[in-house]
């Protein structure tokens, strides 16, 4: 009968070098906040219109379908428009939104418009290094209509892209149904 054994030297170096090499890899995953909840809050540049709505699915992906307000404008009006983002699966919510402002140079939103519907939507902000951010736009609408308006909120993106609008990662994308009658 043959027994094969290793000193506890042996054992002890191997799991050294294992620490210290698990000690030294990094990991680039960046966490990402829960957002089950988008707010965008218009406000008429004439004062004539100070409205707040919302997508929202407490219970994420999968499970029930999110809850979506219609965005109803009026036709031929100036909108200036504030996006809030809000994780509310926790007790009490929190609101992500001053994170994001926080980290402006490491965000940026990008809307888009269904064809069709007589919206254009213009950024009102840039980051710290003013490249785009967007968390501010103004929106004018033109003739009645319908369609929908996209709100996607990259993470990381490269502002220096040709097109920035298609770098990073998502972290939220909803879609908000617009009437402008």
């Amino acid at each position: 009968m043959q027994t094969h054994t290793v000193k506890f030297g042996t054992w002890a170096v191997l799991l050294l070098l294992a620490l210290t090499f698990g000690a030294c890899s990094k990991d680039d995953t960046t966490e990402q906040e829960t957002i089950t909840t988008v707010l965008v809050h218009l406000t008429a540049t004439d004062g004539s219109f100070n409205e707040e709505f919302t997508w929202s699915d407490p219970d994420g992906d999968g499970g029930n379908a999110p809850v979506i307000d219609d965005i109803v404008l009026p036709p031929n009006k100036t909108f200036n428009c504030h996006v809030h983002f809000y994780d509310l699966s926790k007790t009490p919510g929190v609101d992500i939104t001053e994170e994001v402002e926080e980290e402006d140079t490491e965000h940026l939103l990008v809307y888009s418009v269904l064809v069709g519907l007589n919206l254009n939507i213009a950024a009102a902000d840039t980051d710290a290094n003013g490249k785009p951010f967007r968390l501010e736009t103004t929106w004018t609408t033109g003739a009645a209509s319908t369609g929908s308006v996209t709100v996607t909120l990259r993470h990381e993106p490269d502002k220096d892209a040709a097109d920035p609008d298609v770098t990073g990662e998502v972290d939220a994308e909803v879609v908000f149904p617009v009437k402008i009658q």
